[in-house]
């Protein structure tokens, strides 16, 4: 068995999901197992309907900010005032 991460995105959130997959297939690789596709249908389903808690459950939440490619600051944050004691 191996654990992966998958991303489910909708609109402006995405939801990273722990996803374990199984050697079950023999020698045509890993497979994902049923519970773990109804895991990120349920993280899709509750990111459409706004419901961050419930996609909160299924794995860590993250809101996507578009950054311009002509804007220094990274992540999408502004540049930081310098610190003044």
């Amino acid at each position: 068995m191996t654990t992966t991460v998958q991303m489910v995105r909708e609109g402006d959130f995405a939801v990273e999901v722990l996803v374990t997959m199984d050697d079950a297939a023999g020698s045509w690789g890993l497979s994902v197992g049923l519970d773990e596709i109804r895991k990120l249908d349920r993280a899709r389903e509750a990111l459409r309907r706004g419901d961050l808690p419930a996609a909160a459950r299924e794995g860590r939440v993250y809101r996507l900010i578009l950054q311009d490619v002509g804007q220094t600051a990274g992540f999408g944050e502004t540049e930081q005032d310098a610190f003044k004691p």
